[in-house]
C-alpha cells in the first residue's frame, strides 16, 4: 500500500514538473533615461532601467535596483532593423510617457498603449499655448 502511494506521488511530481514551465527572463536591453517617466499608471524614475522579456509575449521594465518593476503584454510593432534597439517616448508639456519599444535582439518593436493621462494631455496640449507633442528616442549602443 505504502509503496503504490509513493509510486503515484512520484509520479505526480514528475509530471508536474515537467508540465510547469519555466519562466526565464532574459534582459533585451538596458538604457539610462535621463528623465522620469510614465508606463500606463505606473511612475518610473531616471536612471537605468532594464528591460526584459518574460516568456513569448510579457515585457518587464524595472530599475537596475529592481525598486519599480511594471510588468504588461504589448502589441506588436513591427520588425526591428539590425542595430536598432531603442526607446521611444512621447513628451507632453512636462510629462514624458514610455510609446514604444525596438530592440535588434528580439528584432521587434512593441507599441506601449497610450494611458488616460496621456491623451488628456495631449487633447489639452492641441490648444495654442501647448507645445503638442515631441517624440523623444533614447537609442541604446
Amino acid at each position: 500500500m505504502k509503496r503504490t502511494m509513493f509510486g503515484a506521488l512520484m509520479t505526480l511530481i514528475v509530471a508536474f514538473t515537467v508540465a510547469v514551465p519555466v519562466v526565464h527572463a532574459q534582459t533585451i536591453m538596458t538604457a539610462n533615461v535621463p528623465f522620469a517617466f510614465s508606463i500606463g499608471s505606473n511612475q518610473m524614475p531616471a536612471g537605468a532601467i532594464d528591460v526584459r522579456q518574460v516568456g513569448d509575449r510579457a515585457t518587464l521594465i524595472e530599475t537596475a535596483d529592481r525598486s519599480t518593476q511594471v510588468l504588461a503584454l504589448y502589441p506588436y510593432a513591427g520588425p526591428s532593423k539590425a542595430g536598432e534597439t531603442k526607446l521611444v517616448f512621447h513628451k507632453v508639456g512636462d510629462h514624458y510617457f514610455l510609446a514604444q519599444i525596438w530592440s535588434s535582439a528580439s528584432g521587434q518593436g512593441l507599441q506601449v498603449p497610450e494611458s488616460k493621462l496621456e491623451k488628456e494631455l495631449q487633447a489639452s496640449s492641441r490648444k495654442p499655448a501647448y507645445g503638442g507633442v515631441e517624440t523623444v528616442i533614447v537609442a541604446l549602443r
